[in-house]
């Protein structure tokens, strides 16, 4: 599962307001006529964090392991030569 506050470019702590303003921008950059992937997982994502409710449950509940291409995508935007190490592992893979 993409974790729905780095598709819509927020912080963990973000508020309602600061999570639908991030939609609507992120929904205004690239309108579903030009690219519906992207326009359905942005509204999926929008649509898995928009209240305090569905953040604690996203929280509590979701514990899918990312996917290869998920991980793939995370790699390549912090793409750098050689093994990566521990702290970068858990970083890429969602740990603290």
């Amino acid at each position: 599962m993409t974790d729905p506050y780095r598709v819509l470019g927020v912080a963990n702590t973000a508020d309602d307001e600061a999570i639908r303003a991030a939609y609507l921008a992120a929904i205004r950059a690239c309108p579903p006529e030009r690219d519906r992937l992207h326009f359905e997982r942005v509204r999926a994502a929008y649509e898995s964090i928009a209240t305090e409710r569905d953040r604690w449950a996203h929280a509590l509940f979701d514990v899918a392991a990312p996917t290869v291409q998920e991980v793939l995508e995370i790699v390549s935007a912090d793409m750098r030569p050689g093994c990566p190490d521990e702290r970068r592992l858990y970083r890429l893979l969602g740990g603290k």
